[in-house]
């Protein structure tokens, strides 16, 4: 899935290795530490269309708390805005 911000492409797909960055790290957004890395994985979501429920995909991490998926918009907003200074890593 390539997705466009104001600064960069970023093909954040199933596999994705991202480490957190500092200023995401202290901002409002994080549950994570500085410098974790993190493997994005294949997340499902229930959406209601109005007329049936259906179950869309998206690259994902499992959030343990919440017992569900957090997809990489709820994590990095829906333009990737909140992605700062984190980093695609190989």
């Amino acid at each position: 899935m390539l997705l466009k911000n104001d600064k960069m492409e970023l093909n954040l797909e199933v596999g994705t290795k991202i480490k957190i960055g500092e200023k995401y790290n202290a901002s409002v957004y994080n549950t994570f530490k500085k410098d974790e890395i993190i493997t994005l994985i294949k997340g499902e979501f229930d959406c209601d269309n109005g007329l049936y429920e259906t179950i869309e995909e998206a690259p994902s991490i499992w959030n343990e708390e919440q017992k569900e998926f957090d997809s990489i918009f709820h994590l990095f907003g829906n333009d990737l805005e909140n992605f700062m200074d984190c980093e695609v890593v190989f």
